[in-house]
């Protein structure tokens, strides 16, 4: 069926053996938003794929947590993406919101 085929060639697909991080851009606000990488990508290549994804520089200040744990995903950015989502943040849903001065500001 050309259906099935049709489907094989959306360019949303992920390639098989990929392993789909959902960011929730908590200033945007709506749906996630899906980054893929291979297994052996690093940790900081779907951390860069998310500011771009977001279209903003990175900020010391911005906060890109795994939901789950609340921890900083930034910090294991030397981790191969297998090796984070078995251990470190295994559901692979993230939260980005930038450095808006809040309350201290």
């Amino acid at each position: 069926m050309q259906d099935g085929k049709q489907a094989e060639k959306h360019h949303g697909a992920t390639p098989p053996g990929h392993l789909v991080i959902q960011v929730y851009d908590e200033d945007a606000g709506g749906p996630p938003f899906p980054i893929d990488g291979g297994p052996g990508e690093k940790v900081s290549k779907m951390v860069a794929a998310v500011y771009t994804k977001v279209g903003v520089g990175p900020k010391p200040e911005d906060r890109l947590t795994c939901l789950a744990t609340g921890e900083d995903v930034r910090q294991y950015g030397e981790m191969h993406l297998r090796e984070y989502a078995s251990g470190k943040c295994s559901d692979l849903v993230w939260t980005f919101a930038r450095d808006t001065g809040g309350a201290g500001a």
